[in-house]
């Protein structure tokens, strides 16, 4: 596959050393981890007789908290506003036909996972498709100050592979398919023709890549976006193995009877019945030879799960504050991670300030892909978009509300801008809302002569 990949690019004008065999190493890397168990979570420990190989039992933190992540910024409360009601309709309609939020969001988990993702927009005997495509399938062939200009997209079934290249052109974007069908160890290519190579003769592209907003510290020159927890996988490790340890005490600690073995041996009852002293099957007893004076003796040991609890906490806090969910976010309780409701995120805080950096790069991508979009299905007219996200993820609302409604009483802010506060209403939906309260209070105040003057 990778040198099919080399012949299409060199005759492309490429140099084959666009392929960067360094990024794709770490993103395998970044993968494994968000699998769960690496090839570093097995280890062997030595018994005083032999090596006994074992494995780090595993939290799985990087999935959980990547899945976290893409929850701040795609979910069912994204609003992509279009200002003319005819295109937010059929830009809406395409979106729901590729399922954008769900597929946004699994692709934003990906990108925080792998460092970079991608959206792809085309068209399919007329109807509009989006790829989601993440970092293992793409190739960025140029880039200009971080400004990605041209890149690949690859992707293999069971039979097939195909390959999509967008390469800017004087004239515009060209975009060039190929398809290869698998045939013994290699491939046999099966392109169509019509579709080989597409003169777009527009510069609007019809991909959008996705990245993390963190400096990718392990190539400072590489236009892709480095893993959320790239720099926290000796955290990830620390905290596996103490989660083993957890494991393991309640393990070891398990109650044992020591019982001599004249213990074991079967008695007969007054009917002539044999019957065992003990179960022999029950693992709470241990049978050791012993003299007919020794007596039974049991096992208790003193569980550190306190101790090891405090040591789970503890690189979870480190782990989060490392991958933008700051301190406190999780919590380790009976076994189990928990969200820590408890935690608030200020507007002030470092995770406030990452969030918002992620949301400014996935907005471009998004308004790339509005504008993708209206092309590819005919749309001349100018338009604009605007994207709001769900911030009362990391806002306190509470505080929000207290404020807002102190504001309001001290005639600083407008009834209409409490309900943009309180409840994120739109301007024209707070102030409809607010008209709707009035009419209601004053209707039900006019028995007492009292009516309320609205105030925007």
């Amino acid at each position: 596959m990778k040198d099919v990949i080399v012949n299409i690019i060199q005759k492309l004008g490429y140099d084959k050393s666009v392929i960067d065999e360094d990024q794709n190493n770490r993103v395998n890397l970044w993968l494994e981890y968000l699998k769960g168990k690496t090839k570093y979570h097995r280890y062997k420990i030595y018994n005083g007789k032999k090596y006994l190989r074992k494995e780090f039992k595993s939290l799985n933190i990087a999935s959980q908290s990547c899945s976290d992540l893409g929850d701040f910024f795609i979910n069912e409360k994204l609003d992509i506003t279009i200002d003319k009601d005819t295109i937010q309709e059929k830009i809406n309609e395409c979106l729901e036909q590729n399922n954008f939020l769900e597929n946004g969001n699994k692709l934003v988990q990906l990108t925080k996972a792998l460092g970079t993702g991608a959206l792809v927009e085309y068209l399919d005997k007329d109807v509009l498709k989006i790829n989601y495509i993440n970092a293992t399938n793409i190739t960025i062939l140029k880039a200009d100050r971080g400004e990605i200009q041209d890149v690949l997209f690859w992707s293999e079934t069971t039979n097939n592979l195909y390959i999509n290249i967008h390469k800017l052109d004087e004239d515009g974007y060209v975009i060039y398919n190929f398809n290869y069908e698998k045939s013994g160890n290699g491939y046999t290519e099966i392109t169509d023709e019509e579709t080989r190579e597409i003169h777009t003769r527009s510069y609007i592209p019809k991909f959008q890549v996705i990245t993390t907003p963190e400096i990718n510290n392990k190539d400072i020159n590489s236009p892709y976006g480095i893993s959320c927890y790239a720099n926290a996988l000796d955290t990830i490790l620390a905290l596996d193995r103490a989660y083993d340890s957890f494991d393991n005490e309640i393990a070891l600690g398990r109650k044992r009877i020591y019982v001599p073995a004249k213990s074991v041996q079967y008695n007969v009852d007054a009917e002539g019945n044999t019957i065992p002293a003990f179960d022999d099957t029950d693992t709470a007893f241990y049978v050791y030879p012993g003299s007919e004076n020794e007596k039974l003796v049991e096992s208790s040991f003193d569980l550190r799960v306190e101790q090891i609890t405090q040591a789970i906490q503890a690189q979870l806090n480190i782990y989060t504050s490392k991958v933008g969910l700051g301190q406190n976010y999780y919590k380790f309780k009976n076994g189990e991670t928990y969200v820590n409701v408890v935690n608030v995120m200020s507007s002030n805080s470092d995770v406030y300030r990452k969030i918002k950096k992620q949301e400014n790069i996935l907005t471009r991508a998004i308004t790339g892909m509005c504008y993708a979009i209206a092309e590819l299905i005919g749309i001349t007219e100018e338009f604009s978009v605007s994207v709001f996200y769900d911030d009362s993820i990391i806002e306190d609302t509470e505080s929000i509300r207290k404020q807002a409604q102190t504001e309001y009483n001290t005639k600083l802010i407008s009834k209409a801008q409490y309900y943009r506060d309180v409840y994120k209403l739109k301007d024209d939906e707070a102030l409809a809302f607010a008209q709707q309260m009035n009419e209601e209070i004053r209707n039900e105040t006019l028995v007492e002569g009292e009516e309320e003057e609205f105030v925007e």
